[in-house]
Parts: structure tokens; C-alpha cells; sequence
């Protein structure tokens, strides 16, 4: 409560501290609680009225501007403000007349003469407004303050203005379009304002596209699948909505189309890089295609985008320095909410203590976060750059002398492998994100563990050279997890098996292994708790009813925050996990909660990821070689309910004394293998798959 004129003070701070972050409402708030108990105050007044303007409610400003004004006429800022208010507002006699007192009360004769022509232009503007099918829109000064706000992150300001702007001009499509864009950046719901674009623009490919996009986003995967449909119908040709309806597709399982509309995205455009990235992940999470096809596939990649830089690749002019302090660039778009985050930030802590390494962060996410928060100190250098071509990526790099550069996307959304097939960097690991091969010849090594990536069993799916660590990388729960929980099974008389992997990971063989564990164990139920809010998985629940398997004995969840999620564990016994696409961050995340996991050994990467955190957990029973063993394992763990309750209960232990529990273990181990690789390339040697420490 204010009551005095310390708690003004104190008030007025927090409020230009609010405004400085862009939680203008916040600020707007504490502002007027400061007027309604001091309504003469000055700074208020004044502040309140520039808050206002930033949010081009001009019109709502001038009481308080022309307050500060009466209250504080010696202050020449006080004058401008309300004169350009009453210019904004369209009040232009008004402003006239108020100039005309501020020359005289001394108004600077530059000041002044900048009112001027102001006045003048926007006088000239008033008369000429833009017209868009039949419809006024906003004058361009309007237009031009409000894509400031966009670019300057003022998201609060500029939606409160739109929303205004939006009353005066409801067939204004760029305003609608704008809207949605700033809806979206602030994760909330766009659908009605891209909508109302649409309606506007109804023979527009593009505009459906832009319009599934905002559903995408918003997790209506059906009616966005929809969308795209409609933006080909109109553009037969139009690859960005083959592409688009490729990802929808995939997200809502059906992994086998999504891979159609990849390739006829790629026949349309063949350079169309990020799609064929799309393409690779998605053939790396099905059945159709064998290791050694899949691997030729990321070659074709590496192949068609490198030809046209390889010739060009620069030669290196890095001192050849054995102990120099190195610098070290790491590349992702998941500086942000992401798995990433939980298996980058425990190392990144230790990394960044390191004396002779300085880090450089190249950060391609558009919008930062809270995690996003927490990892910028960690880096001496942070540099954003989604903003950036390929080629002027690469030419930072090189410009910012990177000794060793890490991809940690590799074929995920927002990656950068383009700028990587510049090479850039003497030396370039790729790492964590994406559990395959990149294809590129310009990355010269993979980082991984012994589980994963056993010595000589698995290089030829790689064109980069292996690096085992002691694990992969660790991995931090989250603080809040809740405790464990006994076993449900004990209680209920049944046992619940469970998964927690995207919907895409269920393909159909792992459906029809499923269905054969469900109905060798009566009375045994699944729970999928990570399913898609609209509906989209119902293709999954039909193969299941197809098998046997009623939709009676299932127990559907949609994904939730991070608690909800966890405490879902307590109503599991056994997870089982998918393939070739394993679960490796819900793998983890159900260890900790008590919960192992029952998966098969395959023969890639990509689904050796759950059978690595098992035997790093000391569990290799949970490690199974085949079908038939799959089906007898979860057979023998629902008879077994008391080993299951006891390993339930020993589990987090477990996980806190391995190494998925030693972030400094795996720093350590980085740092000797990034020294190594770099006094390979001091001595002219070529890069070599090795494992530390060795």
C-alpha cells in the first residue's frame, strides 16, 4: 500500500522497471495506484503518458502529459511529450496552439522546429490515409511505431494498441496478421485474430498456410493438417504447405505420410533444405527403411548441400597453439524450454568454469525464455542469430576466430547445418540433439558413450569420427519432482504398463509388440501419457482395437506441464519404450520417478538411447534382444511384482550414484576431448574416433 512519499518513490521505480521489461500492464497498473493517492503527481502523470503513447493510445495520454505539464512547466520534455501526443491523436489545431505557447515559454528553437515538420507531415498524411479494399487503414507512422514495438520485444504494447486499432479498422488484414504474430510470440491464443486475416484473404495460399501454422502452434493438429490441404489445393506447387502438412502429419503419428509429403516438398524444391532435414528425422523414427538406407539418406544430404561450398572451404589461419585458451561455439535453436536444456545445462555449469576455454553461444531461437535466462551468463559471449543467412552465419563464426564448433540440433527444427557445410570452424562436433548422423563430411566428430556407441560397432552410420564420453551427457531432473510412490500394481490388483514418448514413436510394429505383451498379461492396462490435445492420435487407439486391445483397457493422458507429467509415474509400473525411435528424455525422467523401462538393443543410434540409460542405471535386464524376449520380460516383471517394487523404491539412488548424475565427470572428459581434438589438428593429423578418458 502507498502512503507516503517513500513508498511514491520506491512505486515510481518498480513501475520504470516494469515499463523497461515490457510488462506495461503491470506498470500501467502501479501507476494509477500512485495517481489515486497523489493525482498531481508529476513523474506519474508523465510517466503514465509515455506509456501510454508507447501503446499508441494517444488520446488516452493527454490528460496526464498535460498535467505533468501544468505541474512542471520548466521541463522542455514535458512540452514535446504532449505536443506529440496531441499530434498522434490527430488534435492538430490543439498542438498548434500549445507550440505556440511553448516558443514562448522557451521551448528550444530546435525542439520546435521539429514539432514543426512533424505537424506538417502527419497534416499531409491525414489527408492521403491508405486504402485497402475500400477499407482505411492506419497511417504509415502508425504502421511504422507499431512494427518498432514487434522488433523491440514491446509485445504488451503493441497488442494493447492493435486491439484498439483493430476496433477502427476491422478489415485491416497486415493489423490481423500482425496481431496473430504477437499472439503467438507471447504463447497465447491466435486462432481467432489469424482467422479474421483469412477471412479477408480467402483465395490466398498462403494465408491458409499462415492460418495452419497458428494452429500448429496452438496444437489443433487436425484442423491444421486442414489448412495446409486447402493452401495446396489453391497452389498446387506451393512446397512450404507440402512441408507443413508433413510436420502435422508426423506429429500426429502417421510417420509413413509425412514422409510423402516430404518428398514431393523436396520434388518441387529440391534445395529446400530444413524440409529435407525434416525428411531425415522423420525416416529416422520408422521401421521403412534399414540403417544402412537410412545412413545412405543423410549422405544424399550431405552430399547435395556440401558440393556447393566444399570447393570454397576456407583455409584456416588458427595459431597452432597446443595450450591457447580455445574458443569454443556452441550452435542450437533450444536455448530455451526444451529437452536440451536438461541434458546442456549440468555440463554447460562446469564448462563455463573452465579457465582456457571461453564460450560463444549462437543462439537461433526467436523467442527467449526463462531456461533461455539461466544459460546466457554461463556464455562469455552470446550471439543471436536467427536473424542471420547461412552465409553470414558462417562468416561470424569465422570473424569470431572459433577454434571448435558444436551443432546441437543436428537434424531438428532451426537447425544450421547449412552453415556447417561452410565449415567455418577448423573443427566441428555434432552432439545431443539429434541421434544420427548429420551426413556432412564438414563435421568431423559425434559425441556419445559406450552404450550408445560401442568402439568400431557403429561407424559406418557416421560420417563424423566417434568420441566416446563416460555417458552421453548427464541429465538434471526437474526440482520439483515429486517423491516416489509405491508400486501401483500392488494396490490395484493389475499392472499398467505406460509411455510417454511423442506419438510419432508409436509406430506400427511397436503397436502390434504392445498389443501382444497387453494380451499376454489379462487384465493389464497402457497408459500414453503424452498424446496431442485435439484427438490426433486416434489412429493409434484403432491398430490397438484392431489387436485386441479395447479402448477400455487404455488410459489416455494429453501432454501437461512438467508436475502433472511426473506425478503421472505413480500410476505406472512399467514403461515400455518405443522404436527404432527410442525415449531417451522420458526415459530418464521415469527412472527418476521410480519407473524403469522395458526396451529392446537396436542396431542405430537412434534406438540404443533407452538401453543406454539402463545400463548405465545398472538395470541390464530391462534390455531385452527381441520380440519374443520383449513379450516374456514384461510377462515375468507383471508376475513379479515385489522385484519390481524394490527396484522402485532403489531406483533414484541409482540414478544419483551413476554417471548421468556427474555433470563434472562429463565437463572433464569434454574438455580432455576437445584438447585432443585440437592437438590433432595443430599437428596436421585427421580426426580420429577415440574415447576418454583414454
Amino acid at each position: 500500500m502507498i502512503q507516503n512519499t517513500e513508498d511514491i518513490t520506491h512505486s515510481l521505480q518498480r513501475a520504470a522497471q516494469l515499463h523497461e521489461s515490457g510488462d506495461l500492464l503491470e506498470a500501467e497498473q502501479l501507476l494509477r495506484t500512485i495517481l489515486a493517492v497523489n493525482p498531481q503527481q508529476t513523474q506519474a502523470n508523465y510517466h503514465l503518458g509515455s506509456l501510454l503513447l508507447e501503446s499508441l493510445r494517444a488520446s488516452e495520454s493527454l490528460p496526464y502529459f498535460n498535467a505533468a505539464l501544468e505541474h512542471d512547466p520548466q521541463q522542455a520534455q514535458h512540452w514535446v511529450s504532449y505536443i506529440g501526443a496531441l499530434i498522434d491523436a490527430s488534435h492538430y489545431e490543439d498542438a498548434k496552439l500549445v507550440l505556440t505557447y511553448g516558443r514562448d515559454a522557451g521551448l528550444g528553437s530546435e525542439s520546435v522546429q521539429h514539432l514543426e515538420q512533424l505537424l506538417a507531415v502527419r497534416q499531409a498524411e491525414s489527408l492521403q490515409l491508405a486504402s485497402v479494399a475500400g477499407e482505411q487503414v492506419p497511417a504509415a507512422h502508425i504502421q511504422e511505431k507499431l512494427i518498432q514495438l514487434f522488433l523491440n520485444k514491446r509485445y504488451q504494447a503493441a497488442e494493447a494498441a492493435l486491439q484498439q486499432l483493430l476496433q477502427t479498422y476491422p478489415k485491416w488484414l497486415i493489423g490481423w496478421k500482425m496481431m496473430s504474430d504477437i499472439l503467438l510470440v507471447q504463447k497465447k491464443d491466435a486462432r481467432l485474430a489469424a482467422s479474421n486475416a483469412l477471412a479477408l484473404n480467402q483465395d490466398d495460399a498462403q494465408e491458409y498456410c499462415y492460418y495452419g501454422l497458428v494452429l500448429k502452434g496452438q496444437g489443433d493438429l487436425v484442423n491444421a493438417a486442414t489448412a495446409f490441404k486447402h493452401a495446396i489445393k489453391l497452389q498446387p506447387d506451393y512446397a512450404a504447405a507440402y512441408n507443413n502438412l508433413g510436420i502435422v502429419t508426423k506429429d500426429m503419428g502417421d510417420v509413413a505420410t509425412a514422409v510423402v509429403y516430404y518428398r514431393k516438398a523436396l520434388e518441387i524444391n529440391p534445395g529446400y533444405a530444413s524440409c529435407y532435414s525434416n525428411l531425415l528425422f522423420c525416416l529416422a523414427h520408422t521401421d521403412i527403411v534399414s540403417a544402412t538406407d537410412l545412413f545412405a539418406e543423410h549422405r544424399k544430404f550431405g552430399s547435395q548441400y556440401e558440393a556447393v561450398y566444399k570447393s570454397a572451404w576456407p583455409k584456416h589461419s588458427h595459431q597452432f597453439d597446443l595450450t591457447k585458451c580455445l574458443n569454443v561455439g556452441f550452435v542450437s535453436a533450444d536455448f530455451r524450454e526444451h529437452s536440451l536444456a536438461n541434458f546442456f545445462e549440468p555440463v554447460l555449469e562446469h564448462l563455463s568454469q573452465v579457465a582456457d576455454i571461453v564460450l560463444h553461444a549462437y543462439a537461433n531461437n526467436a523467442i527467449e525464455d526463462e531456461v533461455t535466462h539461466r544459460l546466457k551468463p554461463k556464455f562469455k559471449h552470446w550471439n543471436k542469430i536467427d536473424a542471420l543467412t547461412d552465409a553470414a552465419l558462417a562468416e561470424k563464426v569465422r570473424a569470431d576466430q572459433i577454434d571448435i564448433l558444436v551443432d546441437l540440433d543436428g537434424h531438428t527444427s532451426g537447425n544450421r547445418l547449412i552453415s556447417f557445410a561452410m565449415k567455418p570452424a577448423p573443427i566441428q562436433i555434432s552432439w545431443l540433439g539429434y541421434l544420427a548422423t548429420t551426413g556432412l563430411t564438414a563435421m568431423d566428430y559425434y559425441l556419445a558413450d559406450a552404450h550408445l556407441l560401442p568402439s568400431g560397432m557403429f561407424d559406418r552410420q557416421f560420417t563424423e569420427n566417434i568420441v566416446q564420453l563416460p555417458a552421453n551427457a548427464p541429465f538434471t531432473p526437474f526440482a520439483l519432482s515429486p517423491e516416489v510412490q509405491a508400486l501401483p500394481a500392488l494396490d490395484n490388483g493389475f499392472t499398467t504398463f505406460g509411455c510417454f514418448n511423442r506419438v510419432e514413436k508409436i509406430t506400427p510394429s511397436v503397436i502390434k509388440l504392445w498389443a501382444s505383451l497387453l494380451n499376454a498379461v489379462p487384465n493389464s492396462k497402457l497408459l500414453l501419457g503424452a498424446m496431442p490435445k485435439d484427438g490426433s492420435y486416434d489412429g493409434v487407439i484403432k491398430q490397438l482395437a484392431s489387436l485386441s486391445v479395447g479402448v477400455d483397457r487404455l488410459i489416455i493422458h494429453h501432454r501437461s506441464n512438467m508436475e502433472n507429467y511426473l506425478k503421472l509415474h505413480e500410476l505406472v509400473d512399467v514403461c515400455l519404450d518405443t522404436f527404432p525411435s527410442n525415449g531417451v528424455t522420458t526415459t530418464c525422467h521415469a527412472a527418476w520417478m521410480g519407473v524403469p523401462t522395458l526396451c529392446m538393443e537396436g542396431q542405430s543410434l537412434m534406438s540404443r538411447g533407452a538401453m543406454a540409460v539402463m545400463l548405465h542405471l545398472g538395470l541390464p535386464e530391462f534390455v531385452v534382444k527381441s520380440h519374443d524376449d520383449f513379450i516374456s520380460k514384461g510377462i515375468y516383471l507383471a508376475e513379479h511384482l515385489q522385484y519390481l517394487s524394490e527396484i522402485r523404491v532403489a531406483l533414484r539412488k541409482k540414478f544419483n550414484d551413476s554417471a548421468l548424475n556427474q555433470p563434472k565427470l562429463i565437463s572433464d572428459n569434454l574438455t580432455l576431448a576437445l584438447r585432443s581434438m585440437w592437438a590433432r589438428w595443430c599437428n596436421n593429423q585427421p580426426a580420429i574416433s577415440f574415447r576418454t578418458p583414454d
